[in-house]
């Protein structure tokens, strides 16, 4: 019966590796940006290449190295990219304490992530230039985490985060969240009086981290295809810092809120229940469901009343607008209320530990800003939503630390899981079983409609190979 119980511990990686043979069985390659890449050397040294593309058109030569020679070999390309869809879960769980729970906590964050949108420049150009520095950001930060907690960590795996560093950091959203990651621990580090577990380790992940982004801060390439880019978009040129800040506000709107995606959804509702059980004040409760309010309020308003439409436009391809608007403003007070929502139930549900709240605000404020600063760039109009993919994940990795952070309050004395106030050792069994049996019927809720949602994309992204 252990034996049994321990294996079904795996149960969710084994499902996760399954759907992702299917995913990898059906993908069509060789469509889209794949054929450039393929052909991108074949007059050419690999160098020379590299060097041209610096200087005219992206930072990402270190990406783009693994990709004109991964490409060459579409099965290898298809082991490589299933191994690692197969391995997020357990980088995921991992990170977030392990256990049956969380096991298929991860997986269902893996399985709930638009992976379709990996497809949309060519499932090999997209998967290796952005799921894979994807992967590579939560191996990296799992490597820190146990640095940080002086966690043993195997040769192999040290080792492998050098290179996995390299082309996590050659994207720059994901080199700009390492840094972040970086100085956090560090900062954590210096708390505690104590070093990393490896600290050339440590060191090497920094100095890769710097380097990676002084070479894309000094690359030429990025002034050159956003210059490339307005010349497809000459509207581009008339915008000035206001009207670029707000396109990127507005796109993330667009993404998140107009079109009430489904990871946001589950991630606001997840957060909600998480305060309600923490706290079970209604008042805070329904401070933290703004979010869910307003998704489920303008989808709602622009269905049934189409007469309004013209004060919730989507802002999906305009190109203009007029600031006197009611409907340029209305998704701005959107997404204002529901980031000031957002920072509030992260407050009631990480509040009780600074550096801990501090630490998941920077990071979700970098996932934002990573999307926002897309604004700045004339090719937001046509790099589509696969640019979101590392807010994306800090979403998802926010909602779990949420969960298993809430998940060790219930162990603690009834007191502390009901107001964060110590409690007599005497009660503790009681209450504490009162609350865990409370939270049970809104679990198995929470817990159906991640299921259903989670089967509804994997069915959508199976179709839509």
């Amino acid at each position: 019966m252990r034996k049994s119980s321990r294996y079904a511990a795996y149960l969710p990686f084994v499902l996760v590796a399954v759907i992702g043979l299917v995913y990898h069985v059906g993908m069509k390659p060789m469509a889209g940006d794949d054929i450039f890449f393929r052909d991108a050397t074949k007059d050419t040294t690999l160098w020379a290449y590299l060097t041209q593309r610096y200087l005219t058109w992206t930072s990402r030569v270190v990406s783009e190295c693994v990709l004109v020679n991964v490409i060459q070999c579409p099965l290898l390309w298809r082991i490589i990219d299933f191994l690692l869809f197969a391995t997020l879960p357990l980088l995921l769980s991992g990170l977030f304490g392990g256990g049956k729970m969380m096991n298929w906590c991860a997986a269902a964050a893996v399985l709930i992530f638009p992976f379709h949108d990996m497809g949309t420049a060519g499932w090999i150009t997209t998967t290796v230039t952005h799921f894979w520095p994807f992967w590579g950001f939560f191996y990296v930060a799992w490597v820190i985490r146990k640095l940080a907690l002086a966690e043993k960590i195997h040769p192999a795996a040290a080792v492998s985060a050098v290179p996995v560093a390299v082309v996590t950091g050659s994207h720059e959203q994901y080199a700009v969240i390492m840094t972040l990651l970086l100085v956090l621990s560090g900062v954590y580090l210096w708390k505690a009086h104590r070093r990393p577990g490896n600290a050339m380790l440590f060191w090497t992940l920094a100095v890769i981290d710097v380097v990676s982004l002084l070479v894309i801060a000094l690359c030429p390439g990025n002034a050159g295809r956003n210059a490339v880019s307005i010349a497809d978009l000459p509207v581009y040129a008339t915008f000035g810092f206001g009207q670029k800040l707000y396109l990127g506000l507005l796109s993330i709107e667009r993404v998140f809120i107009a079109n009430a995606d489904i990871v946001f959804f589950l991630v606001v509702l997840i957060w909600t229940w998480l305060v309600w059980e923490k706290t079970k004040d209604y008042r805070r409760t329904f401070l933290s469901a703004l979010p869910l309010l307003i998704l489920f309020g303008q989808t709602v308003l622009r269905t049934a009343y189409p007469g309004l439409s013209g004060l919730f436009v989507m802002p999906g391809e305009i190109l203009e607008w007029s600031w006197s608007d009611l409907s340029t403003w209305i998704p701005m007070v959107y997404l204002a209320v529901t980031v000031a929502a957002m920072i509030y139930a992260l407050y009631q549900l990480f509040g009780d530990d600074l550096f801990a709240f501090i630490s998941v605000l920077l990071l979700v404020g970098c996932g934002f800003g990573a999307g926002m600063v897309l604004g700045f760039m004339a090719t937001i109009y046509v790099s589509g939503e696969r640019v979101y993919a590392p807010l994306y994940g800090i979403l998802l990795a926010v909602t779990l630390s949420g969960i298993c952070r809430q998940r060790s309050v219930w162990k603690e004395p009834a007191a502390v899981a009901v107001s964060g106030r110590k409690a007599e050792p005497a009660a503790d069994a009681g209450v504490t079983a009162a609350v865990s049996k409370a939270a049970v019927p809104s679990a198995v809720f929470l817990t159906a409609l991640t299921v259903v949602c989670c089967a509804v994309n994997v069915l959508f992204i199976v179709l839509s190979l």
